[in-house]
């Protein structure tokens, strides 16, 4: 099954014809001063950072659009047609020591 051959976003973006932003996403975007357009261009420019295969989903983090800020981008891909971002958000301490890292 193609879940243990992504390796990049364009592997999963290969995989779904639609993406669309939950509920949960929005609402959670709105919270961090984030637009949709910034939610999908950090999933379209942006990187796997951690894989869930055994819930089928991925973190994605990427670039905001007109700022210099990283967004951490969950997506669910159960849905063989769709990709669903289930949730957004900017990565701040003490979870997380760097966009990139997560705290010991």
């Amino acid at each position: 099954m193609y879940q243990q051959n992504i390796a990049e976003v364009d592997d999963l973006l290969a995989y779904h014809s639609k993406m669309r932003l939950s509920d949960h996403a929005l609402n959670e975007a709105h919270k961090e001063s984030l637009r949709a357009k910034d939610v999908f261009y950090a999933v379209f420019h942006g990187q796997i950072l951690e894989h869930y295969p055994d819930r089928q989903r991925v973190l994605i983090v990427g670039p905001m659009v007109d700022f210099d800020v990283k967004v951490h981008v969950v997506c669910d891909y159960t849905d063989e047609d769709e990709l669903v971002a289930i949730t957004v958000y900017v990565p701040d301490r003490p979870q997380w020591v760097s966009d990139m890292s997560r705290a010991p």
